[in-house]
């Protein structure tokens, strides 16, 4: 039995982020520079290039090429994108198996 903050556990589990750990603060992005992410964002921006405009995306994902600024930079597929952090509601690393 372990004693931990004055409570008695049968059982002490830890955990951790797991492999689509989440990335919050801008050393975490840097930390996974080359690694695939998923991103949701606060306001939806809108897809530029290719023909005519797209409607506004939420959900992106692709590789982390790094921050510059303030701003996240993604490769998605053979585009860069960058991405205000403040804007950045949820990101999460893609597992590979």
């Amino acid at each position: 039995m372990f004693l931990v903050e004055n409570i008695d556990y049968d059982r002490l589990e830890v955990s951790s982020p797991g492999l689509d750990r989440p990335l919050k603060k801008p050393a975490d992005f840097e930390r996974f520079v080359g690694h695939e992410l998923q991103i949701k964002l606060r306001i939806p921006e809108s897809h530029a290039g290719g023909q005519g405009a797209s409607a506004p995306q939420r959900n992106f994902s692709g590789v982390i090429l790094g921050l510059i600024e303030g701003r996240l930079r993604l490769k998605t597929g053979e585009a860069e994108r960058e991405f205000a952090l403040d804007n950045i509601e949820k990101a999460r690393l893609v597992p590979k198996f």
